[in-house]
């Protein structure tokens, strides 16, 4: 668990009991539609709550295409008896989500895959949108690298020499034009793009099927006529060298790096922070593998699930004093018994963001990758799925700005915590009635503590007190505050939103630049820890009777500003809220 996650922990049980002492001042000191599971077929499902069924492929039609650079021509490759084209090609894809490069080169790799919902933050500044596939450095220049590319789809075949062949390392065929730009939309919904590689007497054939309402492409992988090319019995698909980093705050975007596999309902997950390679045998039933950051992942969903391998690797790198983590998974997948004609396999392969309501239509559980990253999280994710973010999405159909959805969900919390909050203060209230009663008592049997108890329970029992009355309202409220943590921290559906003035995004600190730097705060100012720490003092000062109180009204609510100062500007401006009513 990294330190921000334990932190966070640790600050939302103090809060807990701190709003207990400030609240109790006078307490004595004791897409495809819900339709279709993932099919076993080429044919995917369609992933979103706003997306249509998927239609039968239709007719390809060309697009006309922009021109494209010309890309002088290679001379002819050979590999042994592997036949290359001589040509570099690009083929672009667009729909409703993303823009899609695949080029022929790199064995028919996907060289972009830009999500246009979603900003680049690692550098802190506007560099347009998140793309998966490509280096940072590439995301600067807009025009794809090859020599750059070093994360992505690759096929792996071993020969009759025994020798690895990726089809990365070969420039594939295309009957596409270079630059040929196709548009997805409801009349043209899906589109296949084929791309083969001769090998002796047969070929290896990569198709492309995309959709115009997923953040998924299906590939189909075929192998014609090549038994005597081939001497293994197994192949590999893998994702190597992990997704990039697309968050300002890289610590905490790389402590989310994990590499996942999903066997017989298991889910199964490597952390280079534990151990450097986890490997899972034949034999099994493989759902899915895949490979997250904090808010993005990409996972390869085989149709025919039986009997497949997983590996997973990792190694870790730096960037500045930031400990980054790249993983690779492999997918090993059997050939037929006979290979001598056509043998194919297809596989779901997803890129996009981690979204409950995106993932759960593939029907393979990818969604529980979502808030279940630690421990804790596991604990209370089903009161933030269930409850709180259902609550959000909902108040954000009427409400344009999640600035304001918090806002009103703290006074509906507010509300109905109102009966839980009034009998605690009632309970407060009978307690310090029965004050000179229980120190009568604790004078009277001070040197007899059994029947001293004896005796304070007996007097609670007739004047009708609970003596946890005042504390278990509170307490009842931690599982929700842990959910909401949860919530504000690891969703995707604050990433970026903003609420308003300097507050531009709900997932992060809300930071008020100073124009110049000062000791532990740096050059900024977050607003809200300093109001929620206000509105503490206010309240605490305006119930306090005990003047021995006096140091703690001040140092509690300092100590919590530091604490929250780096948490996220939706949990920070919801305290806040809450305190504010608290005190109407």
């Amino acid at each position: 668990m990294d330190k921000n996650t334990t932190t966070g922990i640790i600050l939302i049980v103090l809060l807990t009991f701190v709003w207990l002492w400030i609240s109790q001042p006078e307490m004595p000191p004791e897409q495809i539609r819900q339709s279709e599971a993932l099919p076993d077929s080429a044919v995917g499902t369609t992933p979103d709550s706003e997306q249509t069924p998927r239609p039968d492929l239709v007719a390809e039609t060309e697009i006309a295409a922009e021109p494209a650079p010309e890309v002088a021509a290679l001379p002819p490759s050979r590999n042994g008896d592997i036949r290359s084209d001589s040509t570099i090609k690009q083929i672009h894809v667009e729909n409703q989500f993303l823009k899609a490069t695949i080029t022929n080169a790199a064995g028919a790799r996907l060289v972009e895959w830009t999500l246009k919902k979603y900003e680049f933050h690692a550098d802190g500044k506007d560099r347009g949108k998140v793309n998966l596939v490509l280096g940072n450095e590439v995301l600067l220049t807009g025009q794809p690298n090859l020599d750059e590319v070093t994360n992505g789809l690759d096929v792996e075949i071993v020969d009759r020499n025994g020798k690895p062949v990726e089809l990365a390392k070969h420039t594939m065929f295309t009957d596409l034009l270079d630059g040929t730009t196709i548009t997805l939309d409801e009349a043209n919904p899906t589109r296949e793009i084929e791309f083969y590689l001769p090998v002796e007497n047969g070929r290896i054939v990569q198709k492309y099927i995309f959709y115009y309402d997923r953040y998924a492409v299906d590939l189909v992988i075929r192998f014609e006529n090549l038994r005597d090319y081939i001497d293994n019995s197994w192949y590999s698909l893998k994702w190597e060298n992990g997704l990039k980093a697309t968050e300002e705050n890289l610590t905490d975007d790389y402590s989310y790096a994990i590499a996942y596999a999903y066997q017989n309902g298991e889910l199964e997950k490597l952390n280079i922070s534990d151990e450097p390679e986890e490997v899972f045998p034949p034999g099994s039933t493989t759902s899915w593998t895949a490979i997250r950051t904090k808010y993005f992942l990409a996972a390869i969903i085989p149709h025919q699930r039986e009997n497949l391998t997983v590996a997973l690797s990792g190694y870790p790198g730096k960037v500045g004093e930031v400990t980054t983590k790249t993983y690779t998974t492999k997918l090993g997948v059997p050939f037929p018994p006979n290979r001598s004609g056509v043998s194919q396999d297809t596989f779901t392969v997803y890129m996009g963001p981690m979204d409950i309501s995106t993932l759960s239509p593939y029907g393979v559980d990818l969604e529980n990758l979502v808030m279940n990253k630690d421990w804790y999280e596991g604990i209370f994710r089903p009161i933030s799925r269930w409850i709180v973010l259902p609550s959000f999405k909902f108040l954000r159909t009427f409400i344009p700005n999640y600035g304001l959805v918090i806002i009103i969900f703290s006074i509906l919390i507010k509300l109905l915590l109102h009966p839980l909050t009034k009998k605690s203060y009632e309970s407060m209230s009978h307690m310090q009635e029965l004050q000179p009663l229980m120190t009568e008592l604790k004078e009277k049997y001070k040197n007899d503590p059994q029947r001293m108890q004896r005796e304070t329970m007996k007097l609670y029992k007739e004047r009708g007190v609970n003596p946890l009355g005042g504390c278990l309202p509170m307490l009842l409220q931690m599982p929700l505050l842990f959910a909401l943590f949860i919530v504000f921290r690891s969703t995707i559906q604050l990433r970026g939103e903003p609420f308003a003035l300097w507050i531009h995004d709900l997932s992060r600190p809300d930071m008020l630049p100073l124009g110049f730097s000062l000791p532990v705060i740096g050059d900024h100012l977050s607003v809200l820890p300093f109001l929620m720490g206000l509105t503490m003092i206010w309240q605490s000062k305006m119930t306090m009777t005990d003047p021995k109180q006096k140091a703690l009204v001040y140092f509690m609510p300092v100590f919590l500003i530091f604490v929250f100062y780096s948490l996220p500007s939706g949990l920070n401006l919801y305290y806040a809220v809450f305190n504010l009513l608290s005190m109407v």
